[in-house]
């Protein structure tokens, strides 16, 4: 029997199905909940050693420390596919204008979005598609994947190799997106043309954030 440690996001519907079908493989699971950026994992509430440690969606940045404590892996699952690292993959890819997104589930290291690929999942981005309609497709593919990848290495520790494998030709982009990347990308810029704050608008506008306009330090915000 499997001992793992799972770290998902707190008011995640895809966190609590995946919970509920890892209990199924295993009793020996412990779910730890994330609950904003920047967040740190409390050493006190997670044991010396795990077989596997899953982080779905978790905002906890995992140290050598932490990830050693796994016999055989450490694995994120992450909300874009290996052309995009960090924060706002959704964001770049449509503003980009892909015809295909996906996710990624990886090996951790000490380095953010870079470690071993095991495997990579897309699906097709449409024109009509939305920062929100992309992200929620996004997460139920990473749930399928999830729950794929958990399973097989459950079953089998070997099928890790197996995934690697197939899914060796597959590579990270040397270019990562951090934070401050991102709040800048939401600026619209006054000399930009019609044709590319169009793109900006698709690519930032959601119910939570919006593309602004700073003008003498007055924050012009977006609104249709």
């Amino acid at each position: 029997m499997k001992k793992i440690l799972f770290l998902g996001r707190k008011h995640c519907e895809n966190t609590s199905r995946i919970f509920r079908y890892l209990k199924k493989k295993t009793k020996n699971v412990q779910l730890i909940y994330s609950y904003f950026p920047g967040e740190s994992l409390n050493l006190k509430k997670i044991d010396k050693n795990y077989d596997y440690i899953f982080c779905f969606r978790s905002f906890y940045i995992l140290r050598k420390n932490i990830l050693k404590r796994a016999n055989f892996a450490a694995i994120n699952f992450h909300p874009g596919p290996p052309e995009y690292r960090g924060m706002g993959c959704v964001n770049y890819a449509l503003y980009d204008e892909v015809k295909k997104y996906g996710c990624t589930a990886h090996i951790m290291n000490k380095h953010i979005d870079l470690g071993t690929i095991v495997n990579v999942k897309r699906f097709a981005v449409k024109k009509k598609d939305t920062v929100n309609s992309v992200l929620k497709t996004t997460y139920k593919n990473m749930e399928i994947q999830a729950k794929k990848v958990m399973n097989l290495l459950i079953k089998d520790p070997t099928n890790l190799k197996k995934l690697i494998n197939k899914s060796k030709k597959e590579k990270w982009s040397k270019k990562i997106y951090k934070k401050n990347n991102l709040d800048k990308f939401y600026e619209i810029k006054i000399n930009i043309s019609k044709k590319d704050i169009i793109k900006k608008i698709r690519a930032t506008n959601t119910e939570k954030f919006k593309p602004y306009l700073l003008i003498h330090n007055y924050k012009f915000i977006y609104s249709e």
